[in-house]
């Protein structure tokens, strides 16, 4: 693990993944610079505002009276309040690291084949088919949707809401990661194996580490080759160990 750190930083500052991970740095403060602009500003601002005084002239309250009336409450209020800063910073954070993590994924094929031919010369014959990525993603995206329902009750909940929130976004952030390196790593069958194992044990603590890693803003959305590149070492250095047996 240690060794595989450590390879992983000096691939990182080379000057071609150095100048890759601004790409996805850049890209993701240019979309999310463009949300707040073009209407993400006065959505934060009105909820903001209705959060603090309980004026929320921006809902039509014939059509809605009785949600209209519970927001008259101050315990009601109060919660919005909590809930609204809660979320609000701990979705920027998220939507930020979501793009640069897409953006990082165009380039998932040219920093796995670089690293598997600078280190690990594994030939790779048939890998795994779009449509069966594709169909997984899907699979994923509902999984997580589920769980991220369930986790809604907790809202409510000062302190317990951060670390419940986290768990739907950590279960899609490790299965998406999963099927980006895996699938640019691994021939069809040894893919269809490692995904019923979730990546092994090895890449389920490394995803944890780097998720946590990205809620730290700018950080993780610069440091998203980076993950690529020390994911991509975990699953080719397995692979290599393997085939020695």
């Amino acid at each position: 693990m240690i060794k595989i750190f450590q390879l992983s930083i000096k691939d990182f500052l080379t000057k071609k993944f150095l100048i890759l991970s601004f790409l996805p740095f850049f890209c993701a403060i240019l979309i999310l610079s463009a949300f707040m602009i073009f209407g993400g500003n006065e959505i934060f601002d009105a909820l903001n505002q209705g959060a603090k005084t309980g004026d929320f002239n921006f809902l039509n309250e014939d059509k809605y009276p009785f949600l209209a009336k519970i927001l008259t409450y101050k315990i009601t209020r109060w919660i919005i309040s909590a809930i609204f800063y809660t979320l609000a910073s701990f979705l920027v954070v998220i939507f930020s690291v979501i793009m640069a993590a897409i953006i990082a994924g165009f380039l998932t094929p040219i920093i796995s084949k670089d690293v598997n031919l600078k280190y690990y010369n594994i030939k790779i014959k048939n890998q795994p088919k779009f449509a069966r990525i594709l169909r997984l993603m899907i699979k994923e995206i509902l999984i997580f949707l589920l769980l991220f329902l369930l986790s809604l009750p907790f809202l409510f909940i000062p302190i317990i809401n951060i670390f419940v929130l986290n768990i739907p976004f950590f279960y899609l952030y490790h299965k998406f990661m999963l099927l980006d390196v895996a699938s640019n790593t691994l021939e069809e069958y040894r893919f269809e194996i490692l995904y019923k194992k979730s990546g092994g044990y090895m890449f389920i603590f490394a995803c944890l580490i780097f998720y946590i890693v990205s809620l730290v803003p700018f950080l993780g959305v610069f440091l998203q080759i980076f993950f690529v590149i020390n994911l991509s070492h975990i699953l080719l250095n397995n692979e290599c160990r393997l085939c020695k047996i």
